[in-house]
């Protein structure tokens, strides 16, 4: 396993921060937790097909020493059930970056299309679903598939990595270049193809489930 620095900004630390340590995801040899993966497994995914794991990343986040903890740094605790019968079970906790799969007929008004990525974050509710403050060091992972979708981790769809469609156009080509370097199956960024869903911001997640 190599090791790499990287900045530590939101475009980077996404490439790590989903999963945390333990969650179990389901493969073609049954359920495997996220550190036990190995590139060349075949995960089963929300989208009805099997995908082979093409990279595996991790990553420590250190608590913040301010008295109000960062959205970079803090976790999301689904409780079980929290989304229906299963969903997920047990609880599952997630990283700073994680996006579910929001299956809800209110999403085509805002992205076109009646599944789309949330930010997990965006459904805290303090009840069912918490936001969790480390006050120690956590290693968080992510996962890149060789078709990009859904991961299906303790009864929840979770998105794959994917540092979306225009990561060129929005970041300086240094940078650019500095990304595609964490990925080194990769001669291109545009190697990971299409999004399987499209993606929601907080606001457009708002917006969806208030109509």
């Amino acid at each position: 396993m190599a090791s790499r620095t990287a900045p530590a900004i939101a475009e980077f630390e996404e490439a790590f921060s989903a999963f945390s340590r333990g969650t179990v995801i389901a493969t073609t040899e049954g359920p495997v937790a996220i550190e036990d993966l190995v590139p060349g497994m075949q995960v089963i995914t929300a989208e009805g097909r099997t995908e082979t794991v093409t990279w595996l990343g991790a990553m420590t986040l250190f608590p913040s020493r301010a008295a109000r903890q960062t959205e970079t740094t803090n976790m999301t605790r689904i409780t079980a059930d929290a989304f229906g019968m299963g969903r997920p079970m047990p609880d599952l906790l997630l990283g700073p970056h994680a996006r579910i799969l929001l299956r809800d007929p209110r999403c085509r008004a805002i992205v076109g299309s009646a599944t789309a990525y949330a930010p997990a974050r965006k459904f805290i509710d303090g009840i069912s679903i918490v936001e969790v403050r480390p006050v120690a060091p956590v290693t968080v992972h992510h996962l890149v598939l060789e078709r990009q979708g859904s991961v299906r981790a303790a009864g929840m769809e979770v998105e794959s990595y994917h540092p979306g469609m225009a990561v060129r156009d929005r970041m300086d080509p240094l940078l650019a270049e500095q990304l595609l370097g964490l990925f080194p199956h990769m001669r291109s960024l545009s190697e990971f193809g299409q999004i399987a869903h499209p993606r929601m911001s907080a606001l457009d997640v708002e917006a969806a489930l208030d109509r």
